[in-house]
C-alpha cells in the first residue's frame, strides 16, 4: 500500500476525499482484517478484504447505496488510498455481502475492537459507567 505525505498547501488542490488514505491506514495497519478475511472461502476473483475496503471506503464518502459504487470505480486515489487492488462492481459488491453477510459482520467486529485497542484510543466511562461512543460520516 502506498504510503502518503499529508501536508498543508495554499497552492494545491487535494481531492475532497483526502482523508481516505487515513482510513486505509487504519484498516491495513491496525487491523488484521486481511489476515482474518482470508478464511472466508473466496467463491470468486475479489478478495473479501477488498470488498470490506472499498464499502468501508464508500461509506466513508457518505454513501450506503451499493450502486453509488460505480462512481468511484475508476477513480485512482480511491483504489490507491484504501490499498484496494481488485474494485468490485456494485452488483458483485452486493452479492457477496450478500452470501457472506455472517461471517463478514464478525470479522468486520472483531476489526472494530481491534482497532481501539491497537490505536490505545483511551476509552473512559460516563458517571453512569458507560462508554460513549460517537460515529459520524463526514464527507
Amino acid at each position: 500500500m502506498r504510503r502518503f505525505q499529508i501536508e498543508q498547501s495554499s497552492t494545491e488542490f487535494y481531492t475532497s476525499h483526502s482523508g481516505l488514505a487515513l482510513v486505509g491506514l487504519a484498516i491495513n495497519r491496525f487491523t488484521a482484517l486481511k489476515k482474518t478475511l482470508r478464511g472466508i472461502v473466496k467463491r470468486h476473483g475479489i478478495p473479501s478484504i477488498d470488498l470490506i475496503r472499498t464499502y468501508v471506503g464508500h461509506l466513508c464518502l457518505g454513501k450506503s447505496d451499493f450502486d453509488a459504487i460505480e462512481n468511484v470505480r475508476l477513480d485512482g486515489y480511491f483504489k490507491e488510498a484504501l490499498g484496494i487492488k481488485r474494485m468490485p462492481s456494485s452488483a458483485r459488491l452486493r452479492q457477496r455481502f450478500d452470501e457472506d453477510a455472517r461471517a463478514l459482520i464478525d470479522c468486520v467486529d472483531d476489526a472494530a475492537v481491534e482497532f481501539v485497542r491497537n490505536t490505545k484510543a483511551p476509552v473512559t466511562p460516563l458517571s453512569t459507567g458507560h462508554v460513549a461512543l460517537d460515529m459520524d460520516v463526514h464527507a
